[in-house]
């Protein structure tokens, strides 16, 4: 679950040359979207899938707006021992409607129904341990996410909340640069082995019609990130966004895709 908590990136440097590209942030809200994420890495010697889908919609609110995420269903092929951790961390909020507060940069500033949220959070924990048997893999799962969800100030538990939602918004109210882009440092690893520094550059590759392409490759000390993004120039949001991580001889792949639903 650690892994849902944002790492911010940090601006290294800017080539003097360097164009920006002004990026907006005007999300729909005249129409539901669902978010897909699929990831594989692996899981005893094989790559297993994990799955989430949420449905989205925005409204205006104020000088910014509200996001209400649902997640409708997670999956995963995976065996008990790499799934029941996953299943443990999400499963609670499975139909919990959580309405985030964004402000007109779209940045998350708050969580509005937070204290029923957690509350629906900690029943579906609760349910979860009363009905597996102690000695259980689904019952250690859901004990220890009990103990992280305890241990969390409450900027942690919105920054848990609003993990998976986060990528969307990376470059709402924004500028990109064009030319060699810019330099970031960040930390990569996790969930593949332990996070180390990384650096590289974020730079613009293609400008199709009303988006914009970008790429992004980041190194470190056994390390290497691949992220490509196709980011909406109308609403500012990332529609699709495609990972890949290699840790050693470990390697992750994720795609995550932001659409209307049907």
């Amino acid at each position: 679950m650690r892994r849902l908590l944002a790492a911010a990136l940090i601006v290294l440097s800017q080539p003097a040359t360097a164009q920006g590209i002004a990026v907006p942030f005007a999300p729909p809200t005249d129409r539901a979207l669902v978010y897909r994420i699929e990831q594989h890495r692996p899981v005893e010697g094989a790559t297993r899938r994990f799955s989430a889908i949420r449905d989205l919609k925005f409204e205006r609110a104020d000088q910014g707006y509200i996001l209400q995420a649902t997640l409708r269903a997670i999956d995963s092929d995976a065996p008990a021992a790499g799934a029941e951790p996953y299943r443990a961390a999400l499963t609670p909020l499975i139909g919990v409607v959580l309405r985030f507060r964004l402000d007109g940069q779209g940045r998350i500033v708050g969580l509005d129904n937070v204290d029923a949220a957690w509350g629906a959070v900690q029943a579906g924990i609760d349910a979860m341990l009363a009905t597996f048997a102690p000695d259980t893999p689904r019952h250690k799962a859901a004990a220890n996410v009990q103990a992280l969800f305890a241990s969390l100030s409450p900027d942690g538990r919105l920054a848990l909340l609003a993990g998976e939602v986060q990528p969307i918004f990376l470059f709402a109210g924004s500028t990109v640069e064009g030319g060699e882009g810019r330099g970031l440092r960040t930390v990569a690893g996790s969930p593949l082995g332990r996070p180390v520094p990384v650096e590289g550059t974020l730079r613009v590759v293609g400008q199709p019609a009303d988006a914009l392409d970008l790429e992004e490759k980041l190194a470190g000390a056994g390390v290497q990130v691949d992220i490509h993004y196709r980011l909406s120039r109308t609403s500012g949001l990332v529609e699709t966004q495609q990972r890949s991580l290699a840790v050693g001889t470990l390697a992750l792949t994720e795609s995550r895709t932001l659409m209307p639903a049907n």
